[in-house]
């Protein structure tokens, strides 16, 4: 059986890393995903489908706060796309991005951002009430089903203004209509996520996750994403997000399945013709919810 050996491994910027296939990953990490310029690509090209899908990069009522000056947190914000965006539209407001997994900006950027390594999963290095809003977005892959449901909850809404709102955007997986490949690399995928208490079918169950918390005005948004030619430019670009993932997982997938490169790249070859054949496609999920304004703690 085809095995993928960590090839080596070393330290930059106080963080170890090392390669499995050619792809680096960050050590002592529960992200599963590559860290590397091609994730880099993958989650900015993700962040243009759902803003291009939703029309907008957040769904929430807080845009007025925003235009007059707002805090904003953005938990796991990755190559930091969404936060410069956002810093970028609102001058006013002041973005701060945090991820265990440094691949964010850490010298050029707007004045109104800062970029910070930490963990969601441990405590936060804010005050209380600091945020007029929070988002979390395409965490799926990080956060483990008891994550979800308790361990980020105390945390965020500690550090949440009253009044304040929390936000999830979430890609739902798996994608549906899906042709036999695309079945299996998708199930095997979620199968072998579960071994590590990741439930990659949580965007169905974020509006049931926030209606368990304080939160209070909660409104759940969904949107259909073709995925394919057959769905035009948008579905066309989906698509290769697919393919972007599929190359992400090959690693984690293709030593499981005991297959060697060139019979996962056909494996690849055969779900991408798939998605026009089936016409495949996804939905993007979209949950926000509002701390009390008498919520003290």
């Amino acid at each position: 059986m085809p095995s993928s050996p960590i090839e080596h491994s070393y330290r930059h910027n106080d963080a170890t890393y090392y390669y499995i296939d050619g792809r680096r990953y960050l050590d002592n990490s529960s992200y599963s995903l590559p860290n590397d310029d091609e994730e880099i690509d993958r989650l900015q090209l993700q962040h243009y489908l759902a803003r291009y899908v939703l029309q907008a990069n957040f769904c929430a009522p807080v845009n007025n706060k925003l235009k007059s000056g707002a805090r904003v947190l953005d938990v796991g914000c990755g190559p930091g796309t969404f936060t410069l965006e956002m810093a970028f539209d609102y001058p006013n407001s002041h973005f701060i991005g945090i991820d265990i997994n440094p691949m964010f900006p850490k010298e050029i950027k707007p004045r109104n951002v800062d970029f910070e390594e930490a963990d969601v999963l441990e405590d936060l290095p804010f005050a209380d009430e600091s945020f007029d809003f929070i988002v979390i977005r395409n965490m799926v892959t990080a956060l483990t089903l008891h994550d979800w449901e308790n361990k980020i909850w105390k945390e965020l809404i500690r550090v949440l203004k009253p009044g304040g709102y929390i936000e999830s955007t979430e890609f739902e997986i798996p994608a549906l209509n899906r042709g036999p490949v695309t079945y299996r690399m998708s199930e095997a995928w979620i199968t072998m996520m579960k071994t590590k208490n990741i439930d990659l079918t949580i965007a169905t169950h974020l509006e049931e996750i926030y209606k368990s918390t304080i939160l209070k005005n909660i409104e759940h948004k969904s949107k259909m994403i073709p995925v394919g030619t057959w769905g035009d430019r948008i579905g066309k670009i989906m698509a290769d997000d697919f393919v972007m993932l599929a190359k992400a997982m090959c690693p984690i997938l293709r030593p499981i399945w005991g297959l060697t490169h060139e019979q996962y790249n056909e494996c690849t070859e055969r779900f991408v013709e798939e998605l026009n054949v089936y016409r495949t496609y996804c939905n993007i999920h979209v949950v926000f919810g509002q701390k009390p304004e008498n919520f003290f703690f």
